[in-house]
């Protein structure tokens, strides 16, 4: 296991203007103005990253040539070790973002940045009126919006000083629908509303300092968090009759890290299939 507390990389970059910054000012190079996807040499950190989307996405990212810092409260190894000849690329961070002190500490840990993809958070429903709800609603609250919000509050600054970057929340539908999927209750939609309303906050106080931050909008996903729970009546009105894979998650998310989203900044980009249509 790569040691966490291994020295982070050196800070100088070039301002928003140079080729060393992942801020709205990048120059392309031959390759990515190609692609315009490519990631090689930049640090990438990814919360979640020991399954599900989070997971995907590491291996999306290291596959574009990104280097990554993969966190969770539990061991990514299983994530590292399926990265096959990219491995080399990632190291882990095993942190709780629930501790008081986990955002500074992964802040430290983690040092310099070119991008960062907030993905942690849980998905319990449970109904309003039954018995616990306040415990589960503090606890989704508290991961889904309060630790991405503190950990921002490091990060971007942070990012911001040494010339920009790039930061992708991930949200949820449910922000937009409100309770209109089976077992969603107001605290995990409110969670991830506020997260939506953190990009644009964070776009918009952050902009003129090289920052570019967006959000992603999952719609139902084929993941472990969601699968123990009946969709069936969901999926039977979604108009692709079935739910996202976590690589059709995970590839719009490379995308905001990367040169070809050189101009978008506090989006919220809806990944659904078309389950929510915006006007």
């Amino acid at each position: 296991m790569p040691d966490d507390r291994a020295a982070p990389r050196p800070h100088g970059r070039r301002g928003p203007q140079g080729d060393g910054c992942a801020g709205p000012g990048r120059r392309l190079s031959r390759r990515q103005g190609v692609s315009g996807f490519d990631l090689s040499g930049q640090t990438i950190l990814v919360t979640g990253a020991a399954g599900g989307i989070g997971a995907v996405t590491v291996q999306v990212l290291a596959g574009l040539g990104a280097k990554l810092i993969l966190t969770d409260r539990i061991s990514c190894a299983a994530t590292i070790a399926g990265l096959g000849e990219h491995a080399d690329k990632a190291r882990e961070i095993t942190i709780d973002l629930l501790d008081d002190e986990a955002p500074r500490r992964l802040s430290e840990l983690a040092g310099a940045l070119d991008a960062a993809v907030l993905g942690a958070g849980i998905y319990r429903p449970v109904d309003w009126d039954a018995d616990g709800w306040e415990e589960v609603a503090e606890t989704t609250l508290s991961l889904n919006l309060m630790a991405p919000m503190r950990l921002a509050r490091e990060l971007v600054p942070a990012m911001a000083a040494r010339g920009g970057g790039r930061v992708v929340l991930v949200g949820s539908i449910v922000a937009a629908t409100g309770g209109s999927f089976p077992g969603v209750g107001p605290h995990y939609a409110a969670s991830k509303g506020g997260l939506h309303t953190l990009v644009r906050w964070l776009a918009a106080r952050f902009g003129g300092q090289g920052m570019l931050v967006n959000g992603i909008a999952p719609g139902i996903t084929d993941t472990a968090m969601v699968g123990v729970h009946d969709l069936s009546a969901a999926l039977a009105r979604h108009p692709l009759g079935r739910a996202a894979r976590p690589e059709e998650i995970a590839w719009p998310i490379a995308f905001l890290c990367s040169p070809a989203a050189s101009f978008i900044s506090g989006a919220i980009l809806d990944v659904n299939g078309g389950a929510m249509m915006r006007p």
